[in-house]
C-alpha cells in the first residue's frame, strides 16, 4: 500500500472510530430480551410446522471444552482434560436434543436438517468413545446420510492423520482450522503454537480428497506482534496451502468479559505491551486482503474469501449468499438450531440464545427446560432492516426496488433520515448513490460496517 493510501486510511480510521457491530444478527444480541424464555422460543419452533415447514435447517452442536486456553478466544469454553466431566456434559447435550425431539413429535413437525456444524471449544477434544457416542445420538435425531454438509472445527495440535480418516468415516465432509496466524512470535503471544507443517500434514492430498465440501482457514487480524510484513508471510503461506475458504476477521478484545485476553499484553515472557490500534489493524487487514485477492481468491462479503470455483463464490455472484454466526453460507438454509451452552438459534422470526456456562446449562436442562436465557422476536421493521444491513454487508450493493417489492414499502420515504446520513460516506468516497441504489466503493468496503450502522434502529448514529 502506497503512502497516500495509508494517509487516507489514517484519516478515515480517526473519523470512523465509534462502536459498531459485526451484524451476525440484527438486532445485536445486546438488545435481546432477557425475559425471553423457552415458551417464547417454542413459538418460533412452531413455525417449522407452518410457514417454514420443510425449510432447510442447520444443527449447531457446541462442545465447550478445550485442552488449553488460547488467549485471544472469546468463546465461552472450559479448559478441562477431565473426560468424566466431558462425558457428563454429553449426557445433558443429548437431553437437550431430546427436548427438541419431544417438542417436534408432539407438534408433528419433521425438521428438515440439511447441515450440521460441530463447533466449540474444541470438538476434536472428544476421544473416540465420546465422539462415537455423539455421532450415534445425532444420527437418531438427524439422518446424517442425507446431509448436504457436515463440518467440524479441527484443532491441529491435538489431531493426527488417523483421526482425520476417522472423522471422514463418520460422515464429515468439511473441515475448518483455527489457524489465526503462522508467525511464531504471534503464536507465542496468543498461546497457540502450531507450525504450518502441523496443518499441512492434516491436509495432504490423501486426506484432503476425503472432505469433498472443502477446507476452511480462520485468521484473526489485530493480534499482538502482527506486522504488515508478518501478516503478508502468513497469507503467502495460506496461498501455498490453498484452502477453499478463508475467514479473516478482527480480534474482539473484551478483557472485561474474557480476562485471559490480558495475558496477550501483559509484557511478560516477551509478549508485547499493546495491541495494534485501529489504523494498524486496517493496514494489516488490507495487506492480507490484497495478498489473497492477488492470489486468485474472491472477496465474499466483508471478511470472507473463497476460491472462484467454491460454492460460496458462486452463491455470492448469484445473490444467494447468506451470513450468520458460522460465517458466510451458500444460502441453502436460513434457520439454525443451536444446542449446548452459549449456542444461538434463528428460527422463523425468532432469535434465542442458550445460557452461558456448563454448570448453569446442565442445571436448567435437568429441569426438562430448553436453556434459553435471552431472545428476540423480529417485527416487520427488524426484518426490513436486517435484510438491508446484510445485503450491504454481503454484496456491497443495495437495490431499493428489491426491498420495496418484498416488503411493500417506498424505500426513500421509509429510510428518509438514513439516506440523508449516507451523504458523509459519499463525500468520503466510501459510497455511491443513485435514485434506486447504493453501492459501496472499494475503499468503502473496509468501512462498510459503519454504513450498515446507519440503518440500525437500536443505536444512535
Amino acid at each position: 500500500m502506497d503512502e497516500s493510501k495509508k494517509e487516507i486510511y489514517r484519516r478515515l480510521t480517526d473519523k470512523y472510530n465509534s462502536k459498531t457491530f459485526m451484524y451476525i444478527e440484527y438486532p445485536h444480541k445486546s438488545f435481546w430480551r432477557e425475559d425471553f424464555n423457552e415458551n417464547d422460543f417454542k413459538k418460533g419452533l412452531e413455525s417449522l410446522g407452518g410457514e417454514n415447514k420443510g425449510g432447510p435447517l442447520l444443527l449447531y452442536v457446541h462442545i465447550p471444552f478445550c485442552p488449553q486456553r488460547c488467549f485471544y478466544c472469546t468463546c465461552h469454553t472450559s479448559v478441562s482434560n477431565d473426560h468424566e466431566k466431558i462425558k457428563k456434559y454429553l449426557k445433558f447435550l443429548y437431553k437437550e436434543m431430546d427436548l427438541f425431539q419431544n417438542f417436534f413429535d408432539k407438534k408433528r413437525i419433521t425438521p428438515n436438517f440439511t447441515e450440521i456444524h460441530l463447533g466449540g471449544g474444541s470438538p476434536t477434544h472428544l476421544n473416540i468413545e465420546e465422539f462415537d457416542s455423539l455421532i450415534k445420538r445425532i444420527h437418531s435425531f438427524v439422518d446424517i446420510g442425507k446431509l448436504g454438509e457436515f463440518s467440524i472445527e479441527i484443532d491441529p495440535r491435538y489431531t493426527d492423520r488417523e483421526r482425520m480418516f476417522y472423522y471422514w468415516s463418520k460422515g464429515i465432509n468439511r473441515i475448518s482450522f483455527g489457524v489465526q496466524d503462522f508467525d511464531p512470535q504471534v503464536q507465542k503471544a496468543i498461546n497457540r503454537i502450531q507450525p504450518p507443517e502441523m496443518i499441512e500434514d492434516l491436509i495432504n492430498p490423501d486426506i484432503r480428497r476425503l472432505f469433498k465440501k472443502g477446507v476452511n482457514f480462520d485468521i484473526i487480524c489485530g493480534l499482538p506482534n502482527q506486522t504488515p510484513k508478518s501478516i503478508k508471510k502468513t497469507f503467502e503461506k495460506i496461498l501455498d496451502m490453498s484452502p477453499d475458504r478463508v475467514c479473516f476477521n478482527y480480534l474482539d478484545y473484551a478483557p472485561k468479559f474474557f480476562r485471559h485476553q490480558e495475558f496477550m499484553i501483559d509484557g511478560k515472557n516477551g509478549r508485547p505491551t499493546k495491541l495494534p490500534d485501529n489504523y494498524e489493524r486496517k493496514i494489516l487487514f488490507t495487506t492480507g486482503l490484497e495478498t489473497l485477492t492477488e492470489g486468485g481468491y474472491l472477496r465474499t462479503g466483508y471478511d470472507h474469501f473463497a476460491k472462484p470455483e467454491d460454492e460460496i463464490a458462486k452463491a455470492m455472484l448469484e445473490g444467494r449468499m447468506r451470513w450468520n454466526a458460522l460465517g458466510v453460507t451458500a444460502g441453502r438454509y436460513s434457520n439454525v438450531i443451536g444446542i449446548g451452552p452459549h449456542s444461538a438459534s434463528t428460527v422463523g422470526n425468532y432469535y434465542s440464545q442458550n445460557v452461558y456456562g456448563v454448570e448453569n446449562y446442565q442445571e436448567i436442562v435437568e429441569k426438562d427446560t430448553i436453556p434459553s436465557f435471552r431472545g428476540h422476536r423480529l417485527d416487520k421493521d427488524d426484518l426490513i432492516r436486517r435484510e438491508v444491513i446484510q445485503t450491504i454487508r454481503n454484496f456491497f450493493f443495495l437495490n431499493y426496488e428489491k426491498i420495496e417489492r418484498k416488503y411493500d414499502i417506498n424505500f426513500k420515504r421509509y429510510f428518509k433520515k438514513e439516506i440523508s446520513f449516507l451523504e458523509k460516506f459519499v463525500e468520503d468516497g466510501l459510497l455511491k448513490k443513485t435514485d434506486k441504489s447504493i453501492g459501496v466503493t472499494d475503499l468503502g468496503k473496509d468501512f462498510v460496517l459503519f454504513i450498515c450502522k446507519t440503518f440500525d434502529a437500536y443505536i444512535e448514529n
